[in-house]
């Protein structure tokens, strides 16, 4: 039934292109057998790969996000992912992914669940390096004086009150603090703190630095 749903609204956003806040038209496109185009959100169903275009938000200070949508929490976010968060839901949802359960609210210590997916981020440097990383390393934990540990993000996949997809309205899209309203959680137990986390500086690049965030279903 799920699937069905998502084929449904998929083909609605085809025939019915609808229209965002700028009033922009925002429509599905096939490019071939594998690759579809969802706004901003590019997915590949022979690799099950999702690349989304983005930028480095903070360079230094606390987060309690790896990325969040424009408009979303940008004071404490390391990466802003431009997409709408609806449609890296379908794009998920499409690759196969089944949602689980998320947080109740902010600072709850129950593990959020889920499909697992692996999440990388994608720059060039000053040297004209390309540099690939995983979305943990670009954090660093305050608790255990290292980088991230190493995990598989979970697709919790928000939540619809009063008809709304709460994702599109918070923008949250990948969590370090466990957030009932985002797409992709952290499924560590130091995600129900919000003073934990803060920027690699090590690793991230400057400010406004373009990247590539690319999520890959399974475990990796």
């Amino acid at each position: 039934m799920r699937y069905l749903i998502v084929f449904c609204f998929l083909f609605s956003l085809i025939v019915f292109p609808q229209i965002n806040s700028d009033g922009k038209e925002e429509i599905v496109t096939k490019l071939s057998d594998s690759l579809y185009q969802i706004g901003n959100v590019t997915l590949n169903t022979r690799t099950n790969e999702i690349l989304m275009p983005g930028k480095i938000n903070m360079d230094k200070g606390v987060i309690e996000l790896l990325a969040c949508a424009p408009g979303g929490k940008v004071h404490e976010s390391v990466l802003v992912i431009d997409v709408i968060p609806y449609h890296l839901q379908v794009a998920l949802l499409l690759l196969g992914l089944n949602y689980g359960e998320g947080a109740m609210h902010q600072s709850d210590t129950s593990i959020p669940n889920g499909d697992s997916v692996a999440v990388f981020v994608k720059w060039v440097d000053n040297d004209n390096n390309t540099l690939l990383y995983r979305g943990e390393q670009l954090v660093f934990n305050l608790r255990d004086s290292s980088v991230m540990q190493k995990t598989n993000w979970v697709f919790t996949g928000s939540k619809i009150i009063d008809g709304l997809f709460v994702a599109d309205v918070e923008k949250s899209l990948i969590t370090t603090f466990h957030d009932p309203f985002t797409i992709l959680d952290n499924p560590s137990p130091d995600g129900a703190f919000d003073d934990f986390f803060i920027v690699n500086e090590k690793i991230v690049p400057p400010k406004g630095t373009t990247v590539e965030v690319i999520i890959k279903s399974g475990k990796l």
